[in-house]
């Protein structure tokens, strides 16, 4: 693909929810597609919003807009956790994640549309507690992801 088919490509954005991703959640929560929920796992249940949209949810209270492109290049793979022994799956959804973490949360706010804002000083909540999810390289391992 070349340049000028990504210019022709409208801009398309995930909705991450700061209302409902506090410091005692592991992953960030996104807007699931046509406004139907949330998820916290990066894939086909994630919605993509236009511009404008994008713009109308924009709060910068409860949610935030960030490019596709941005919250992609953050994710970290499936989260496991311990049972017994066993690796499990974190969430029922298998997929990527994003972590709550400040450097996430940086990211994201620094790439996110101004545009719509009410409150211009978003102010997330990143994980403040031991994780209990690591990725499943770890799992095979028994080391887990700090």
């Amino acid at each position: 693909m070349s340049n000028t088919d990504n210019a022709a490509q409208p801009a398309r954005y995930y909705i991450a929810s700061l209302k409902h991703t506090s410091k005692f959640h592991e992953h960030i929560t996104f807007w699931g597609h046509d406004h139907r929920g949330y998820v916290l796992v990066i894939g086909e249940l994630t919605g993509e919003y236009g511009l404008e949209e994008a713009r109308n949810l924009n709060d910068g209270i409860d949610y935030i807009a960030v490019p596709v492109e941005v919250v992609k290049s953050l994710i970290s793979p499936e989260p496991y956790f311990s049972s017994r022994g066993v690796a499990l799956r974190f969430y029922d959804t298998p997929g990527p994640v994003v972590d709550n973490t400040k450097a996430n949360w940086a990211a994201l706010i620094a790439a996110s549309l101004e545009e719509g804002r009410e409150q211009k000083r978003v102010k997330p909540e990143p994980h403040t507690k031991q994780r209990r999810s690591f990725a499943i390289e770890a799992a095979r391992t028994g080391a887990r992801d700090e």
